[in-house]
């Protein structure tokens, strides 16, 4: 999850970040074999250094990692009831 700050951020050029480039960033790291908190850690730094350290609008990043349980693997107790 991201705010619009995000994909609106402009390069030292003033390119804009934009979504296709937010998104190519997301799936190289993926396809890469980067870790969840990694690779929001290096957009983060990237977006502050594009912006030389200062904000002119809200970024927020949120990112949400799932991991399907293993395959015959055991699954979580159930709550007991009553």
């Amino acid at each position: 999850m991201y705010t619009d700050g995000v994909v609106e951020a402009r390069t030292r050029e003033a390119k804009l970040l934009g979504l296709e480039r937010f998104g190519d960033y997301v799936i190289r790291a993926t396809a890469g074999g980067e870790l969840a908190p990694e690779s929001l850690r290096r957009l983060i730094h990237s977006i502050l250094d594009m912006k030389g350290g200062q904000l002119r609008d809200d970024a927020t990043l949120l990112m949400f990692e799932w991991r399907p349980p293993p395959r015959g693997g055991r699954s979580l107790p159930r709550p007991q009831s009553g």
